[in-house]
């Protein structure tokens, strides 16, 4: 017959194991975070690059993709880290998914870059490749919110996505007025899209204001 102790003991390891898989979260959610800022600053560089037809932003775009390598290699050994076993980890099925479209995007980032550099694709083409890869890294901070086991860490991460999520708009504002600039024109679709990201930055930061 078992002990009061032995499921005194079992509940002490339980606590230490979601402690644990807490910590990886956090550690996942900070290191995605970096290499979403990373390569929103590559976007922008990216945008005026291509704006400018390659007479602006060419050295700051260089150095700001070297810049991207240290937190690449964070965030690929944060998810080599992580327990992917079926019962390792609450979520881990859209979770995992999420990280596995992330995992294809960065492979294809070479390739995006050479585009960029070789002044095959226009400023917008670029923008929206950019734009699915930082989406599917905030998919990834959402669905590990979703797996803290503390309902206030659950709570304050939710509301650091909509930070984030946020802070995605402006720079998608940022990069279409810089490509906007960089051409020295615009069209009246780019100043409807720059409204609708206005309003969005706006709701998600609603958001954030209710959860922080």
């Amino acid at each position: 017959m078992k002990t009061g102790l032995r499921f005194l003991m079992a509940a002490k390891r339980c606590e230490m194991a979601d402690l644990e898989q807490l910590a990886r979260t956090s550690a996942l959610v900070d290191t995605t975070a970096r290499m979403i800022h990373a390569l929103q600053r590559e976007r922008g560089l990216s945008n005026l690059y291509l704006g400018s037809a390659g007479q602006h932003a060419g050295e700051e775009r260089l150095a700001q993709i070297a810049a991207s390598q240290a937190p690449e290699t964070a965030l690929r050994a944060c998810l080599d880290a992580l327990n992917t076993t079926p019962t390792g980890m609450l979520n881990g099925a859209r979770l995992f998914s999420r990280i596995a479209y992330v995992l294809h995007g960065l492979e294809a980032l070479p390739s995006l870059r050479q585009q960029v550099a070789d002044l095959a694709w226009p400023a917008a083409r670029a923008t929206e490749a950019y734009a699915r890869l930082v989406g599917g890294l905030l998919a990834v901070v959402f669905e590990a919110a979703d797996t803290a086991s503390d309902p206030d860490i659950s709570r304050l991460l939710v509301g650091l996505f909509n930070f984030m999520q946020g802070k995605e708009f402006v720079g998608q504002e940022r990069a279409t007025g810089a490509a906007m600039f960089a051409a020295g024109h615009t069209s009246p679709q780019q100043q409807q899209r720059l409204l609708r990201l206005i309003e969005s930055q706006e709701r998600c930061l609603e958001v954030f204001g209710d959860f922080a």
